[in-house]
């Protein structure tokens, strides 16, 4: 569930455009223990850092877009799939408000800085990011790209971690055995691709029909039919497989969410 994992950790913008990381509430509700207090306190480093190196810096601690919560349990994921399917042709049919978060309170001096001046500004606003992350997190980081290239690599370890338990492995062939035996299309037997199977076969289709114009949702609702069909397919024959896979992935990403500065979930 390699799109999910990269999801949960996607890495705050910290090049001038972004506040707090993605997934954290509005971090004035919470104390220096919890990860909206450490939101706070890593705004509070920053400001304090940009004001000794002579720039203005508002903490930013406006709450970010909500992310729904992947159901796990068997009857939460029928009843998902029954109406979703894989979630692919469901977003044409049942299109989401988009949402929508108060901008970067910096943002406005950012954009009102050229050339050198707004080069400075940004190199110096990394810099004391950075040294929030160390002084708030304990991040052993020593620039943004490392900060980005451990959170990397520790997305690879989760993948590697999950596609190589033996557990799961041994649940994934009669999966992939199962889905065969139905018709469905498996490009992989491997646990991380077979958690991702229907959004990438899926995916792949709606993109072959966005290519030949824009598809409406009265246009997508006969695939999101056979999309439901293959989506409560892959359930029942990844019913054992779910059960171990989910919860797995979910311990390892909320680990590593915790480690890099993020709310659980």
């Amino acid at each position: 569930m390699r799109v999910l994992v990269c999801g949960l950790l996607v890495l705050a913008v910290l090049t001038g455009c972004g506040g707090a990381p993605a997934g954290d509430p509005d971090p004035a509700a919470g104390g220096g223990s919890t990860a909206a207090g450490k939101v706070r306190e890593r705004e509070t480093v920053i400001a304090t850092c940009m004001k000794q190196k002579g720039f203005a810096y508002t903490p930013s601690v406006s709450g970010p877009a909500r992310v729904e919560a992947e159901p796990a349990e068997y009857g939460a994921m029928k009843a998902d799939r029954a109406k979703y399917g894989f979630g692919v042709f469901s977003a044409i049919v049942y299109p989401k408000p988009r949402e929508t978060r108060a901008p970067d309170p910096n943002q406005a001096t950012i954009d009102a800085l050229s050339g050198s001046a707004r080069a400075a500004y940004v190199k110096t606003m990394n810099e004391c990011r950075v040294t929030a992350l160390r002084q708030v997190d304990g991040l052993k980081v020593t620039s943004v790209a490392d900060y980005q290239d451990q959170m990397s690599t520790e997305i690879e370890n989760i993948d590697k971690s999950l596609d190589g338990d033996p557990k799961l492995l041994e649940l994934a062939a009669p999966f992939a055995e199962c889905l065969k035996s139905k018709g469905e299309r498996v490009p992989s037997a491997r646990p991380l691709a077979l958690s991702a199977r229907g959004m990438t076969v899926w995916g792949e289709q709606a993109d072959r029909l966005a290519k030949a114009g824009k598809v409406t949702a009265e246009a997508a609702r006969p695939y999101l039919a056979k999309e439901i069909r293959s989506a409560l397919a892959d359930l029942e024959c990844g019913k054992d497989f779910y059960a171990a896979f989910i919860p797995q992935q979910r311990r390892l990403t909320n680990e590593a969410r915790v480690k890099y500065g993020f709310q659980e979930r």
